[in-house]
């Protein structure tokens, strides 16, 4: 596999006075990744590309597909565009033609997006105004697309067995109720481009009278995970990107969570 990519660091200090300082950093970063080869001397394919990825039951599917000469992380599936009056997908075959995903077969799938963010970028800040310091880390990923386990599995009326979310009873393309299936299609995959308000620390330095006991006293407020800038409908965007199946939000897993922090620090 081959790798190309940039990564830009860049740390300044904006203010600097005798009470008031700013000292920020930006990284920012991209890569581009293409499987060069699936061969060796000693291990030969029939074919040069192979899946990845599970769906689980009941749909029972790959999600991605490795291929020499691609990107690692492509969704591979039918390209759902539209529904029909009976409330089932219509999707696009190998020829470009709009067919019931009845007659769809695993010619007909392609390339619905990708799972590796294009870019990368972080902003860290810190403040500090007399006794008072305050730090910001922000973070975020563009460029890559997820696929959201929890809508492709409870966003359809027609699945009694599994729980369902609200947005099942909505009309598909603004046409009509899902009444198909359970199915992966690019209807699930969602661009995945986020920013993120990831820790904000606000603290005072108490000035002592006095040494004796304490040489310095701090208290401070934190917050973890506040704030998240996204399109997208799940839960968090921020997925499990490793591996060869990167963008897959599965089902079962522990949400994010929003922390506060109050602290005291106390140096003898």
């Amino acid at each position: 596999m081959r790798n190309k990519g940039l990564e830009i660091l860049l740390n300044f200090n904006p203010v600097t006075t005798k009470d008031f300082s700013w000292n920020s950093g930006v990284t920012f970063s991209t890569n581009k990744n293409t499987l060069v080869s699936i061969n060796n001397d000693q291990f030969n394919l029939t074919q040069d590309w192979f899946t990845a990825g599970y769906t689980g039951e009941p749909i029972q599917t790959y999600t991605h597909r490795v291929e020499v000469g691609q990107p690692i992380g492509n969704f591979y599936g039918w390209k759902s565009v539209d529904i029909d009056e009976d409330g089932v997908w219509q999707v696009l075959n190998k020829d470009g033609e709009v067919i019931s995903i009845k007659d769809a077969t695993e010619e007909d799938k392609r390339v619905l997006g990708n799972g590796l963010p294009k870019y990368y970028l972080s902003w860290n800040n810190s403040f500090r105004y007399k006794q008072f310091d305050l730090s910001m880390n922000m973070h975020g990923a563009f460029g890559y697309q997820v696929l959201d386990f929890l809508r492709l599995f409870y966003e359809n009326p027609r699945n009694a067995q599994y729980n369902m979310l609200k947005s099942a009873f909505d009309k598909v393309y603004n046409k009509a109720e899902l009444d198909y299936d359970l199915s992966y299609v690019s209807h699930y995959i969602e661009n995945g481009d986020y920013w993120k308000i990831d820790n904000v620390t606000l603290g005072y330095t108490i000035p002592l009278k006095t040494k004796k006991t304490f040489s310095s006293a701090r208290v401070y407020a934190s917050g973890l995970n506040l704030i998240t800038i996204t399109g997208y409908k799940g839960i968090d965007p921020e997925v499990n990107r490793s591996g060869l199946a990167p963008g897959n939000d599965d089902r079962d897993k522990y949400p994010t969570t929003r922390t506060f922090t109050l602290g005291v620090n106390l140096t003898f």
